[in-house]
């Protein structure tokens, strides 16, 4: 019976495990392959560390999806890809074969290379060992006769919200002082003027410090150290700098973009293998290079993959996959309100926060029934 391989817990694979719990794949033999029984939604981790949420309200039982699915589960990474002989390896010098497979298992956090990263900051994945670090933290500046002072390093949408959030934790047992640092010149240059003035906006009011234009070069357990020869004294640091590919993707054949993220062209199969397909933070679309590293687009991947892996078994016809022009993007302030916005338009409230709030919620209870 051919083999079809899902590796990753990502939400366009989760999303796929869901449909095939109400119509599965006849004539296939489907496996899974994911590193944890359970994936974290990472759309709800902002509020996780602003306790507001608890750790089971973010989290999809991966699991229990695939069992049911019907689908075979391999709790292991995976650590590499032979595309030509179709396999997947896993530790041990393990490997799994395929005759189709998909790829969703996400990105790796940009700069973890430089000096002192590893050793001295909090990394945003992966999810356990961050969330670990955060209460650490917060342990550490309740006994503290002093602010505390924390510091955010990247300025896209995840380091906002985690600086936003970590800021209301702190706040709400310490003093704390917290800096929100860029490489770029404003923050969110990827989003519109109008959303990053309201996150501006925001920070002044919640005394946020935003430093712009100065790009960290080490760190070490008492300061952040700085391209232009400044520095930055720190109790803590979590480093949110953004997106690379996924190490599995090193030393492999795949045709990688220059962050090391595998190319897909419009049907969401790899460059030059038919029978591989990627979706995703870690596949980038040929056609539509800029596309961002957001879970709306991962979203709507699945119902496409869904039905590519159908018609790769039939041998019919794939369908294409074109990417929405824009998104609300929605980014939680941790006090209850959030910003929310889109094209050129950007509010702050408690009514963003409860709009963001609910859709969360739905997209979680959608792998609860």
């Amino acid at each position: 019976m051919p083999r079809l391989v899902l590796v990753g817990g990502g939400h366009s694979h989760a999303l796929v495990l869901d449909a095939l719990a109400r119509e599965s794949l006849p004539g296939l033999e489907v496996h899974l392959v994911v590193d944890r029984p359970s994936a974290v939604y990472s759309g709800m981790v902002p509020g996780l560390i602003a306790e507001q949420y608890r750790r089971d309200d973010v989290e999809i039982d991966v699991e229990r999806l695939a069992r049911r699915a019907g689908v075979q589960l391999h709790l292991q990474p995976m650590v590499g890809i032979d595309a030509r002989a179709r396999a997947i390896a896993l530790p041990r010098d393990r490997s799994l074969t395929y005759d189709v497979a998909s790829l969703n298992i996400g990105s790796a956090v940009a700069g973890l290379e430089l000096e002192g990263v590893r050793r001295h900051t909090l990394p945003t994945r992966p999810m356990p060992e961050l969330m670990a670090g955060i209460e650490a933290a917060t342990d550490r500046a309740q006994k503290l006769e002093r602010a505390f002072h924390s510091v955010v390093v990247g300025g896209g949408a995840g380091g906002v919200e985690l600086a936003f959030c970590l800021d209301a934790r702190l706040a709400a047992d310490s003093a704390v002082h917290t800096t929100l640092v860029t490489d770029a010149k404003r923050l969110l240059p990827g989003f519109g003027t109008a959303f990053a003035r309201q996150i501006d906006a925001e920070a002044k009011r919640r005394e946020i410090h935003i430093v712009t234009e100065r790009r960290a070069q080490r760190v070490d357990a008492r300061a952040v150290y700085f391209d232009d020869g400044s520095e930055l004294e720190h109790d803590l640091v979590v480093w949110a700098t953004g997106a690379v590919g996924p190490p599995a993707f090193a030393n492999t054949t795949l045709p990688l973009d220059p962050k090391g993220f595998v190319y897909v062209d419009e049907c969401l199969r790899v460059d030059g293998y038919d029978s591989l397909f990627a979706v995703g933070d870690c596949a980038t679309l040929r056609a539509y290079p800029r596309t961002p590293k957001a879970g709306v687009y991962a979203v709507r991947q699945a119902p496409v993959l869904l039905h590519n892996l159908r018609a790769w078994q039939a041998k019919r016809k794939l369908q294409t996959y074109r990417p929405q022009g824009d998104f609300l993007r929605l980014l939680n302030l941790g006090d209850g309100r959030a910003v929310g916005g889109k094209w050129t338009y950007a509010t702050a409230g408690r009514s963003m926060m409860r709009l963001k709030d609910r859709i969360d919620r739905r997209f979680i209870a959608r792998f609860r029934g």
